[in-house]
């Protein structure tokens, strides 16, 4: 866990100096021998990577060696090298095919350990279902929706969701919560078994070795406490995937209308009630002229790409003014800023900006606002360059 939030503390800074790739679909086949940061659709790891790898797409699956963490965020990650350190996962589905150096953490909604994967750490889970087939040499904490032990667990096992099935080894102490405990044939326990289900009643069969199962009234209690702290995890490796999903969008936008962005910056001290004006016509005004267009048949086609457009740019919205705040500041300071320390002012700007966004009522107002001025400033800028080619000619 200390790794993770240490990459997520330390994001702005290390990303500058890391080697980086963005695209829709990124494959990796040849040597890495430092740290790379990829954010793509899909993406392939064919090589060696010796550093860490910090990965956030769609689609992620990983075929070679990392010789450091690996830490991802993704619709489906896929490993099938080996990860000398540990991993640290979100997204929606995950499996691993192989052998881990050290403690893997996850969070999201299925996990699938097959029976070739060996943990040589702990593992922390906390998703919907998770499959557990392989071995870890550590310890298992698992907070889920369905769990599914048939592989071995070495040293002691904390297991608590809506339904466990075990049928697997587990070597050192249990504690199971469930609303559901199924012992399965080939269950074996070697050590005292700790549960609590709605039924307190379980069938352990002759899966106890030497070893006793007691009900246990405050594992209940325990069972709440994991899971909001389930919950705390999911929610960082989604700010996680969140912030390398903004930082591609936020490069192509500097690299493609940086010097934009710059001459509109000028404005924004002495237009900037006028940019929230021309922001507000934008955001209201668009949708109306959309309906226009699709109301006479002719003009469908322009109306479903101006939708289309207005859609993504209030997506994108709060990126823009991220950048243009940088730019602004930038000036302000006047210093003659590099590409990459624009880029990551404005990450660390939009993510201030998103996180006041979930402030209930208030979180809408501002995105309302910045995004208005944001493509206020833009549109004032355009007038006034029109205005100088008009002059000009």
């Amino acid at each position: 866990m200390r790794t993770i939030l240490l990459h997520f503390t330390l994001l702005f800074t290390i990303v500058a100096i890391a080697q980086h790739e963005r695209g829709t679909d990124i494959i990796i086949s040849e040597h890495q021998k430092d740290d790379i940061y990829l954010a793509g659709e899909n993406i392939d790891i064919n090589a060696v990577v010796n550093g860490d790898m910090v990965l956030a797409g769609s689609k992620i699956t990983i075929r070679d060696t990392i010789y450091q963490d690996l830490i991802v965020a993704g619709g489906e990650v896929i490993v099938k090298g080996y990860v000398a350190d540990d991993i640290r996962a979100a997204g929606g589905k995950l499996t691993i095919d192989s052998e881990i150096g050290d403690d893997v953490i996850v969070a999201g909604g299925e996990v699938f350990i097959t029976k070739n994967a060996v943990i040589h750490g702990n593992l922390i889970n906390f998703s919907g279902d998770i499959q557990m087939n392989g071995e870890v040499m550590g310890t298992v904490k698992s907070y889920s929706g369905k769990l599914i032990i048939n592989g071995t667990i070495n040293k002691e096992a904390k297991l608590f969701g809506e339904e466990i099935l075990i049928n697997g080894e587990i070597k050192g102490t249990s504690k199971l919560a469930a609303s559901s405990i199924i012992i399965g044939e080939n269950a074996k326990f070697h050590k005292n078994v700790q549960y609590w289900s709605e039924d307190s009643t379980v069938d352990f069969k002759n899966s106890l070795i030497d070893a006793t199962a007691n009900f246990d009234e405050t594992l209940m209690s325990d069972r709440e406490e994991f899971s909001w702290k389930g919950f705390g995890i999911a929610a960082l490796g989604f700010w996680l995937f969140y912030l390398f999903s903004a930082f591609l969008v936020i490069v192509l936008l500097n690299w493609a209308f940086g010097n934009f962005f710059s001459t509109a910056a000028t404005y924004l001290d002495k237009t900037f009630l006028k940019s929230v004006g021309y922001g507000a016509i934008y955001l209201i005004g668009v949708p109306f002229l959309v309906l226009a267009f699709i109301v006479i048949i002719i003009g469908i086609p322009i109306g479903l790409f101006l939708g289309i457009f207005y859609v993504f740019s209030l997506l994108f919205g709060h990126l823009i003014t991220a950048l243009l705040i940088a730019h602004y500041l930038g000036k302000k300071a006047d210093k003659q800023w590099n590409f990459w320390s624009l880029v990551i002012l404005a990450l660390g700007i939009a993510s201030v900006i998103r996180l006041l966004t979930f402030i209930p009522f208030l979180g809408t107002l501002l995105s309302f606002v910045v995004i208005a001025i944001a493509y206020g400033l833009i549109i004032y800028t355009l007038l006034q360059k029109k205005a100088a080619l008009m002059f000009e000619n």
